[in-house]
């Protein structure tokens, strides 16, 4: 589809119908990978940072 048609209402109704919306059960599943790597993320930074702490504090840097 040209730039030109896709700037029609027609264009734009066309490329809505091509849209894959995610069902109820999609959704939820994607949503709690999200929820987990952003734990998971969490658990790995606070452990670098408590890691880091100590080793400064053993080196007297702290």
């Amino acid at each position: 589809m040209k730039i030109k048609e896709w700037c029609t209402l027609q264009g734009v109704r066309a490329e809505i119908k091509n849209i894959h919306w995610l069902t109820k059960k999609e959704l939820a599943y994607n949503s709690m990978i999200v929820l987990v790597f952003c734990f998971l993320f969490g658990v790995y930074f606070y452990g670098s940072d408590a890691i880091i702490a100590i080793i400064l504090k053993a080196l007297g840097m702290n």
